[in-house]
């Protein structure tokens, strides 16, 4: 399109898809493609067509009024800047949860599994993450409690089917997780049901699963935000203020997100900015 690139990557290319372990069943044209495989391809198409990747450089702070990129290793000024963020998972921000994570306790339901045959296993969350992780954690051995704040579930059918009706999963709903215990390691989750009563439940581990909210840190401006927490943008992925675009997560809220809606987003933003610095805004 005429336009000179550069891509900021605080950490390695990938984003969250580096979490996935999974194959992605959902990518037009490469089925059950591994994540890895897909971020590799996604580079070295960007790399073919001319956009200087810039990774592994640390914090970015982004000046939107400048459109201004600081990092460690140097500055960028721009015309437009895209913002692709992405989110990570939220948190309970519950007594105890710190330390959990602090004690590298962050497991993955596919991979992570086979430590928890016959052990107790919390699940916090109803979307596709918390059943898909509940339903393979069970597969696998596991005593899992399935624990929402809601009594309907929003994943897809199929995790619900799976997880639901999984003889290895005890649900409790409506309930809140008020506290995680264990000094050295987990060892139990306070919860509280609807009734307002109090309850410990044994859990050699605890996956929180409730969601993810935009990566916004670093990132100055009067930006604004949606009824869901993410940048508000317009069909094209145009944000409230003007030469600053957005694309995927950062944007997207968190029933919606696929790797497929994040690369047309791009598209979108891109072909936006091209035609407002050309002075044809669409």
């Amino acid at each position: 399109m005429g336009l000179e690139a550069v891509v900021l990557e605080a950490d390695e290319p990938g984003g969250q898809l580096r979490r996935v372990q999974n194959p992605i069943a959902d990518y037009p044209g490469w089925p059950d493609i591994s994540a890895r495989d897909l971020i590799r391809r996604l580079v070295e198409h960007a790399e073919r067509l001319g956009v200087r990747l810039v990774a592994g450089i640390g914090p970015v702070r982004v000046e939107t009024a400048e459109r201004r990129v600081s990092t460690p290793v140097g500055i960028w000024e721009a015309d437009a800047v895209l913002l692709a963020t992405g989110a990570r998972d939220r948190r309970l921000g519950i007594p105890g949860e710190d330390a959990m994570l602090a004690r590298g306790e962050d497991w993955s339901a596919s991979r992570d599994s086979h430590r928890f045959r016959n052990l107790p296993v919390v699940v916090i969350g109803g979307g596709d993450r918390a059943l898909e992780g509940a339903w393979r954690l069970a597969e696998a051995g596991a005593k899992v409690t399935l624990l929402h704040r809601r009594t309907a579930f929003r994943a897809a059918l199929l995790w619900q089917r799976r997880a639901l009706n999984h003889p290895g999963v005890t649900v409790l709903a409506p309930a809140v997780a008020t506290a995680i215990e264990g000094a050295e390691k987990t060892e139990a989750v306070r919860v509280r049901g609807a009734d307002g009563v109090e309850r410990r439940i044994p859990a050699a581990a605890v996956l929180v699963r409730i969601g993810t909210e935009p990566n916004l840190e670093g990132v100055e401006g009067p930006l604004e935000r949606d009824a869901f927490g993410v940048l508000a943008v317009d069909r094209w992925g145009r944000t409230s203020l003007p030469g600053i675009y957005a694309a995927g997560d950062v944007c997207t809220p968190p029933p919606y997100t696929s790797v497929v809606s994040a690369v047309a987003d791009g598209m979108r933003a891109v072909k936006a900015a091209a035609l407002d610095l050309a002075g044809a805004r669409s």
